[in-house]
């Protein structure tokens, strides 16, 4: 195949595991019983880990060292929070894995910025952890909350249309 259309196919991951994660707790998760949310929470995650690992494909000639550290880091914060129920860390497990997540994204992101691609992607992610903190300061875990999570699967949207558009160059 391709790299064209692994990467095409990436994008498209990346923009259904979002799409999923913006609509499911209004029309999904309503209409599900434990553990079947659970089923949508992994599949959401496997289809943006796809994103990520396309964006670390379509951008590694151009990232460094950095880039790849927070694309380690972010994978290890999906992975915690696939595994938060299990309380690895108290009850704080699942917001100390999402934020994992969101600091490898970040580290990440600056090196995107640095190597100028997928710039809004990065932006937006950034924004997520700036809001993030700056609702746990506030302690508002509601709305601040929700705007930091659309703010970062926004970056996923970013990232995924950027993946789709790729002309298969190398980065």
């Amino acid at each position: 195949m391709e790299r064209r259309s692994v990467l095409r196919l990436a994008g498209a991951a990346t923009l259904i595991g979002a799409a999923v994660d913006i609509v499911a707790p209004f029309l999904i998760y309503p209409r599900l019983v434990e553990p079947q949310p659970h089923l949508v929470y992994v599949a959401i995650d496997l289809l943006l880990l796809f994103g990520m690992l396309g964006v670390r494909s379509a951008t590694a000639r151009s990232t460094g060292t950095l880039a790849l550290a927070g694309l380690a880091i972010a994978v290890l914060g999906v992975m915690l929070v696939r595994t938060a129920s299990a309380k690895i860390f108290g009850e704080a497990s699942y917001v100390i894995a999402s934020s994992v997540w969101s600091i490898g994204m970040v580290v990440w992101a600056v090196d995107l910025l640095r190597a100028k691609v997928l710039r809004v992607a990065a932006g937006l992610w950034i924004a997520a952890l700036v809001i993030g903190l700056a609702g746990v300061a506030l302690k508002d875990h509601g709305p601040v909350a929700h705007v930091a999570k659309m703010s970062f699967i926004l970056g996923f949207i970013a990232a995924g249309v950027g993946l789709i558009r790729t002309r298969g160059d190398p980065a």
